[in-house]
């Protein structure tokens, strides 16, 4: 038989129709059964097909199938319907339950949101999906700012000072997780924005929270609160763990217990010196006191207990000076008596009863009598010392009560005495003396010194002064007030109305001496207020200048 596959071939020879030869007789070598030839022609006039195509379509006898165009085709068309088959039995089932997508609160905690599958929702367009994702996105970003807010606030208790605007803060942050489980993410955005700018506002509160909290602790520490103090100086740390003031304060705290036991033994001590007037308790007390401070500088309570303890130190070295000065004086120890009056004026140099203590010893020390005494005492009256004289004139009488002399001596320095402390008084303030009231007083003190029959120099030169500053009331002195023609401006004396001057660059007054007080107005600026003295001082005319100058602080009134 023939191979239709070699007569369709060119023959070829040498090595070429060799390797062709050889390859026939491989595949001649393998037998496949074919349908015959009446089968095949039947087959291929059946279906209509042309002449020319139906012997490709056949096979003939001996040849191998794939020689064959159909077969070839029903060959790849099962292989088609395998690889179908293969590839729905090796792709997965489509799920049916809903997609999971997990949320962080403000607060911290973690919800679940169940979205269904995509099968079962709208295909979103492209732009709407666009701007969703740059929403959500936009939300996380606020959302870590808004968690990191929240962390530092915690760190530093905020539920202990900022309580309910904190809370606040977080039901907004909780609106935003309920809008982002809804796909809202525009309000999301606002809910969340608006709760990280409530917890940046409670931020911006922090440090005049810290300046309450060490203000309260050191009031305390002041009231021997303890607990409270370190309650109060923990709570700041914890909003600033640099703060001087609440470091110190935290440290004085711990010792504060320490320190209240020692003043309270300190006071103690200054009890008992109440009660025994021995100076060793003061001398105990101080210690003590001194104890506290270096402890902790700043206890008041320590400080002042010193500075009391202190003084009555002194007031009592004074009195017991003064006290053996006067033994000794009475008992004619006089050498004693003035080192006992020297110790006192030691203690206070300025005490006039030590003062005129010292010279009766010293004179005593010279003339021992009553009578050089009483004659001392007539010496000062001379000389116009009458507190010396009516010291003295006491001296004579706790020595000898029946002086008589010495008695009326002591009735005529005390008159004297009396009025030179009220000319001096007169004296020490002139234009009080512009008051109507002053001015009679001044004018009785007068009439008073006039009246004394025996004058002495010092008295005269009183009673001449206090003319000359009775003269001076009645005087005029020109005044020049130099202003800006913008303030309103009045002038007042004491005991007077007040005159308003108006607004001016400059105006002349003839005013009468005294103290005057000049006050400025201008809309939009701070009041002037000056305080001027007139005195007959010998000038034609006294200038003097008063406007507002200084704006109030934030008015829209200032134009200047």
């Amino acid at each position: 038989m023939s191979d239709p596959i070699n007569n369709n071939r060119p023959s070829g020879g040498g090595e070429q129709g060799d390797r062709v030869s050889n390859a026939n007789k491989s595949i001649d070598a393998i037998n496949f059964d074919t349908p015959n030839k009446a089968d095949q022609a039947s087959a291929a006039q059946s279906s209509g097909v042309p002449a020319s195509s139906r012997r490709e379509l056949l096979v003939q006898e001996g040849s191998p199938w794939w020689h064959s165009q159909f077969n070839l085709m029903l060959s790849v068309f099962a292989l088609l319907v395998v690889a179908a088959g293969l590839f729905i039995l090796i792709s997965p089932a489509p799920s049916s339950k809903p997609f999971n997508t997990t949320l962080v609160s403000a607060s911290g905690e973690t919800s679940t949101q169940e979205t269904s599958s995509p099968d079962d929702q709208d295909e979103p367009a492209p732009w709407d999906e666009s701007r969703n994702k740059q929403a959500r996105a936009d939300s996380q970003d606020i959302l870590a700012e808004l968690l990191k807010a929240k962390k530092e606030l915690e760190a530093q208790n905020v539920s202990e000072w900022g309580a309910q605007g904190y809370q606040a803060a977080l039901d907004k942050a909780a609106k935003g997780d309920e809008l982002y489980k809804l796909k809202d993410f525009q309000n999301a955005i606002a809910a969340y924005q608006q709760a990280l700018d409530d917890m940046q506002s409670l931020d911006l509160l922090i440090p005049d929270v810290l300046r309450d909290l060490v203000s309260q602790g050191n009031a305390a520490i002041a009231q021997g609160k303890t607990e409270l103090a370190r309650e109060k100086f923990q709570a700041a740390i914890a909003l600033d763990r640099n703060n001087i003031p609440a470091l110190q304060g935290i440290n004085r705290s711990e010792t504060l217990d320490q320190v209240l036991a020692i003043v309270s033994q300190a006071a103690q001590d200054e009890v008992e010196f109440q009660n025994t007037d021995d100076i060793e308790f003061l001398d105990l007390a101080a210690d003590k006191y001194a104890q506290a401070l270096v402890i902790d500088s700043k206890t008041e309570a320590a400080e002042l207990g010193s500075q009391r303890v202190a003084q009555l130190k002194s007031d009592k070295q004074f009195r017991d000076a003064m006290s053996d000065g006067f033994k000794a004086l009475f008992a004619r120890q006089f050498t004693t008596a003035k080192r006992g009056f020297s110790a006192a004026l030691k203690i206070k140099p300025n005490d006039q009863t030590a003062s005129s203590a010292y010279r009766q010893a010293l004179a005593s020390d010279k003339r021992s009598s009553l009578s050089s005494m009483l004659a001392n005492a007539k010496k000062l009256e001379t000389g116009e010392e009458w507190s010396s004289a009516l010291s003295t004139y006491q001296a004579v009488l706790q020595r000898d009560p029946n002086q008589v002399s010495a008695k009326i001596g002591k009735v005529r320095a005390e008159v004297r005495k009396r009025l030179d402390i009220s000319i001096k008084n007169v004296l020490s303030d002139p234009l009080s003396l512009a008051r109507s009231s002053q001015r009679k007083t001044a004018e009785a003190v007068l009439a008073d010194a006039k009246g004394i029959k025996r004058k002495g120099p010092v008295l005269n030169a009183q009673i001449a002064n206090i003319e000359a500053a009775l003269k001076q009331l009645d005087s005029t002195i020109n005044v020049s007030f130099e202003s800006d023609s913008l303030t309103e401006v009045s002038i007042s004396k004491a005991g007077s109305k007040r005159l308003r001057l108006g607004a001016f660059s400059v105006k002349n007054l003839a005013l009468k001496p005294g103290r005057y007080t000049l006050k400025g107005v201008r809309l939009g600026f701070k009041d002037e207020l000056r305080e001027i003295e007139l005195t007959a001082t010998g000038e034609q005319v006294q200038t003097f200048v008063i406007a507002c100058t200084i704006p109030v602080s934030g008015s829209s009134l200032a134009t200047n």
